[in-house]
């Protein structure tokens, strides 16, 4: 007979332990986009929404002596009230343990540069899938510094760029008018709509057409403007002149 005492299950292990789900706060200034981004966010198990804000100052006042309680803040840079940049900056000076991942729309280098400059942790485009989205939060807070593969594409492009550029004699032309590259109102609608960082069906229901109908928009945005990818029209249509993107 065995008469050992009973303690009653063991403790698990901490190999064993679930891991404590990712806290983010996010500071949007769009209230549909930031709505959205909410949703896709909560469909993942390890990550729970702690809070937003839709402004820089708001931002500031929510995280102040509360960024311990936070894992990750995913910032937009152009806030109506500021560049997101102060806010990243004022987290990484604080010393907090709050990793910092910008969220824009388009990441030039000069963006990227000055972001990383400042203390951010990752840079991811506003137009990644949900996938995309989670993994660069999982890397951001597991220490790594993702960088969206468009972002990072968009980068090279424009360093490229630059050198070619410098590489020549020939002095700007003055008074060039923006390249509309030949599309519609319609067409330039959507992709000022998709630029803001909606999904094609999101942006069917903001414009208020079906989603047929802006995949039919987007084929014709792409071939007429020779892109692969939204983000490839999204840096063409703003260095070109034909959209502008406030804060970026």
């Amino acid at each position: 007979m065995d008469d050992s005492t009973d303690t009653g299950p063991a403790a698990p292990s901490s190999s064993m332990r679930i891991q404590d789900p990712c806290r983010i706060f996010i500071v949007e200034d769009d209230a549909v986009l930031r709505a959205s981004l909410i949703e896709r966010i909560r469909r993942e198990p390890d990550m729970l929404i702690v809070g937003e804000a839709d402004c820089l100052s708001a931002a500031k006042a929510a995280l102040r002596g509360a960024a311990a309680g936070v894992d990750i803040v995913l910032v937009d840079l152009g806030l109506p009230d500021g560049s997101g940049l102060d806010l990243i900056a004022l987290i990484h000076q604080s010393k907090a343990a709050a990793k910092v991942l910008v969220f824009t729309v388009f990441g030039d280098r000069k963006t990227i540069s000055d972001a990383l400059a400042v203390g951010a942790d990752g840079f991811i485009l506003k137009d990644s899938g949900p996938a995309e989205l989670a993994t660069a939060i999982r890397a951001a807070r597991d220490g790594g510094v993702p960088i969206s593969p468009k972002a990072a594409a968009q980068l090279l492009r424009a360093f490229r760029n630059t050198s070619t550029a410098k590489s020549t004699d020939q002095p700007a032309l003055p008074g060039i008018t923006p390249d509309d590259y030949g599309l519609t109102a319609r067409e330039r609608e959507t992709l000022e709509t998709l630029a803001r960082g909606f999904t094609q069906r999101e942006a069917a229901e903001i414009l208020g057409v079906s989603p047929h109908t802006i995949v039919s928009h987007v084929k014709a945005i792409y071939q007429k403007m020779a892109v692969n990818s939204r983000s490839e029209a999204v840096f063409e249509a703003i260095h070109s002149g034909l959209i502008k993107m406030e804060g970026r």
